[in-house]
């Protein structure tokens, strides 16, 4: 640093010097902006090396404290795995509870959680409210990441189906009305009957005021069941009732219940088949991350330790 500043003072007072003594006008006795420069310069680091601030407790703590990692714009927990599947449309405003750069805690395991759940989407585009701010919008395959990341957090593995079914359905010479055809092969190219659920996340298509609800001043996504009855449905709908009993007991306000109707929805394929839809298409990005808090919770307490 010392070499340093002594070369910088060189060239500046040796060519202001030149210039001073080779002028035939009138000295003025007026610094420089490289002088003033040079001497502001000299002055902090004085001042740094004479009170050794850089090695300052207080000093530390204050860069720290000005870092990345304390941004917070409006709290927005969006991670990149969600975003693979948010349309480019237009993101709302809303109230998040997470920072955006938080780094979390690294948790040494040997190994990921052996996979439990398999989340997929018959429907996979499914669109919730645009988040107007950053021009993206989720959808229910959004969704199921975000559910994936909440089940890892009770160290519950899962797979989330990745497949893009408009893909699969022009593969396949069908047309979106034979979604569960495809949904079906999923099931069956998974080859893994012994998940404790598959979940098949799906949206509703009802009114804000019918699929969204405050709770102690949080909004929530309503969420419902739907159990098909043309086949022996018997087992999975005990795993509905399961469900729901357990989302009551941590917010009865947001339960729609179960809806039966006269079709199969591929639940004849295990009896841990699951259909859930959560809120509609005014639904927020927040009410949904809420809303999917309690359905982690309530797959945690269903599933067991």
């Amino acid at each position: 640093m010392t070499i340093y500043l002594y070369i910088i003072s060189y060239y500046i007072i040796g060519d202001n010097m030149k210039k001073i003594f080779k002028s035939k006008k009138k000295l003025n006795f007026k610094l420089s902006n490289k002088l003033k420069l040079l001497l502001i310069s000299f002055s902090i680091t004085f001042f740094i090396y004479r009170f050794d601030i850089i090695k300052s407790e207080k000093f530390i703590n204050f860069v720290k404290n000005i870092s990345l990692n304390k941004i917070n714009i409006k709290k927005l927990d969006l991670k990149s795995k969600y975003l693979l599947n948010i349309g480019l449309n237009t993101f709302d405003d809303i109230s998040f509870t997470k920072e955006v750069f938080k780094e979390k805690e690294k948790v040494v395991s040997e190994e990921a959680p052996t996979p439990l759940v398999y989340i997929y989407n018959t429907h996979q585009t499914e669109e919730y409210k645009t988040i107007e701010n950053y021009n993206l919008t989720p959808t229910v395959l959004t969704a199921s990441y975000i559910l994936k990341d909440k089940l890892n957090d009770y160290n519950i593995g899962s797979i989330v189906e990745s497949s893009d079914l408009k893909t699969d359905l022009n593969k396949m010479g069908y047309t979106y009305r034979d979604a569960y055809k495809v949904s079906r092969k999923w099931l069956e190219n998974l080859n893994n009957p012994n998940l404790s659920l598959y979940i098949d996340l799906h949206r509703d298509s009802i009114k804000y005021s019918l699929s969204n609800i405050n709770v102690n001043g949080s909004d929530y996504a309503k969420i419902m069941f739907v159990v098909g009855t043309n086949y022996d449905y018997s087992k999975n709908m005990q795993v509905a009732e399961s469900l729901v009993k357990e989302i009551e007991s941590i917010n009865k306000d947001i339960s729609r219940g179960i809806f039966t109707r006269k079709s199969v929805y591929n639940q004849d394929y295990n009896p841990n088949c699951i259909l859930v839809e959560i809120g509609g298409p005014e639904s927020t990005y927040s009410s949904i991350s809420n809303t999917l808090d309690v359905l982690a919770l309530a797959i945690k307490n269903y599933i067991g330790d």
